[in-house]
């Protein structure tokens, strides 16, 4: 039997710190969020933005 471990994701930086600064939020609830660990308003919010920003960023890559 063996245990299951838990993938760990990896996220863009930048927009970690860019809503580190928006928000006023450590970075590791930011990262927690986003990997459902947490359950809140806030949480939601983060995970908006943050796709929202993931989603711009990969856009002007595309167009480089």
């Amino acid at each position: 039997m063996d245990k299951e471990t838990k993938k760990k994701n990896t996220y863009n930086t930048e927009i970690l710190n860019r809503i580190k600064e928006k928000y006023g939020l450590s970075k590791r609830f930011i990262t927690m969020s986003l990997s459902g660990d947490r359950k809140s308003e806030m949480t939601e919010t983060v995970r908006k933005d943050y796709k929202r920003m993931e989603n711009a960023v990969s856009a002007l890559l595309r167009t480089l």
